[in-house]
């Protein structure tokens, strides 16, 4: 059928033409409508949702997808085009299109090879200024039963992402599906990159990732602010440091030597964010020396770090605010010394409160612990919410 429409058309069209060449007067408004039949369909090259419901691609014309590298998985732009999955299973390779799935060799089987792996993302658009990095699946070798090495870094598989900015993410490991970071590629123009590294120490039986790279462009409304790891933008959620999804009582290690913010966007209308524990066990188990729960200058190794923090939403003028917290275990501390160190915020419902915008949260881990005191800690999960003016 569709072979003797298009015979059709091309009739219509030569009979047309031949009257006109012999000067028979052809209907102007017939000629148009004759030639509306070869209007150009033009459509954005959006996300889309692909047939595996799991991952999203980019709305691609056929040919366009295929020359790219992609696989068509499902419609897109009214079944004009089709949404385009790019998936990357290489050992080590340069990525160049958004929405990209980056796995490891023989995914979803486990990587038991010790040999280093480098990913270079370009950027799709000189507008582009971020990447973002979700972990869908994040399993590697976690601290070893040693103490850090020269860089303070415990960690036996190592994950660390770097762009032509000069800013890098700190050294992961572990268990981390879930997590997500975003990183700063530069301002430079299409030269800009981002470089995901792993590098591996000894086999493994459960070495397995899949990173959905995401590119942010400059004016993006979801851009993160600067110097932010990870960015949240509902009024509720959850957030924890890398390696607390480890369940495994011997390997709930938290990772040292670590700085970032994970930064939460206010929304209009709210004034505060409440912070509270996650119900998981040892939501709270960042090491510091000493008893007791202690803030600000007392927290001298590891700590949590929100400026402003008070133990209250309410009469916040009032109260007396830290900027870092740190203690012994299921203890969020906010009170000064001339209080005895009262724990305010503890694992059976209490919470701390922030009424000083932007709302950022800094995790701080020294270097200079050893993986006796590493493993008594788990690290630090909390849930916040954001609270009406």
């Amino acid at each position: 059928m569709r072979v003797q429409i298009a015979f059709c058309i091309f009739a219509i069209i030569s009979t047309t033409l031949a009257s006109a060449s012999s000067g028979v007067q052809v209907d102007a408004e017939r000629n148009k409508k004759v030639f509306s039949l070869f209007s150009i369909v033009t459509f954005p090259n959006a996300g889309c949702a692909s047939q595996d419901a799991a991952r999203n691609g980019t709305c691609y014309t056929s040919s366009e997808c295929q020359n790219k590298g992609g696989t068509t998985s499902g419609n897109c732009a009214a079944g004009f085009g089709v949404c385009c999955l790019f998936i990357v299973t290489a050992t080590s390779t340069t990525i160049s299109e958004n929405c990209t799935y980056i796995q490891n060799p023989s995914y979803p089987s486990v990587y038991a090879d010790t040999t280093a792996l480098t990913y270079t993302i370009n950027k799709c658009s000189d507008s582009v200024c971020n990447v973002r990095l979700d972990f869908e699946t994040f399993t590697t070798a976690g601290p070893a039963a040693t103490t850090e090495d020269a860089n303070g870094n415990a960690c036996t598989d190592s994950f660390v992402v770097t762009g032509t900015s000069g800013l890098s993410s700190p050294v992961i490991c572990g268990k981390n599906a879930g997590q997500h970071i975003y990183l700063e590629m530069g301002n430079s123009g299409s030269t800009d990159t981002a470089t995901l590294a792993f590098t591996f120490s000894g086999t493994s039986t459960v070495r397995t990732w899949e990173i959905k790279a995401t590119q942010i462009p400059c004016g993006a409304s979801y851009r993160p602010p600067d110097g932010c790891l990870q960015y949240h933008t509902t009024l509720s959620g959850r957030f924890q440091t890398f390696n607390f999804a480890e369940t495994t009582t011997a390997s709930q290690v938290h990772l040292s030597n670590q700085k970032y913010d994970v930064c939460i966007r206010q929304e209009a209308g709210y004034c505060c964010i409440e912070y509270s524990l996650c119900s998981d066990d040892n939501s709270w188990s960042w090491a510091n020396s000493g008893a007791g729960a202690l803030q600000d200058e007392m927290c001298t190794e590891d700590y949590v770090g929100i400026d402003g923090v008070s133990d209250t939403c309410t009469d916040f003028a009032g109260q007396y605010t830290v900027g870092r917290m740190c203690g012994f275990e299921g203890v969020l501390a906010t009170t000064p010394i001339s209080f005895n160190l009262q724990a305010i915020g503890v694992i059976s419902g209490a919470s701390v409160c922030d009424c000083v915008p932007p709302f950022n949260v800094e995790f701080y881990s020294d270097i200079t612990e050893g993986i006796t005191e590493l493993l008594t800690q788990r690290g630090v999960c909390l849930e916040y919410e954001q609270r009406p003016c």
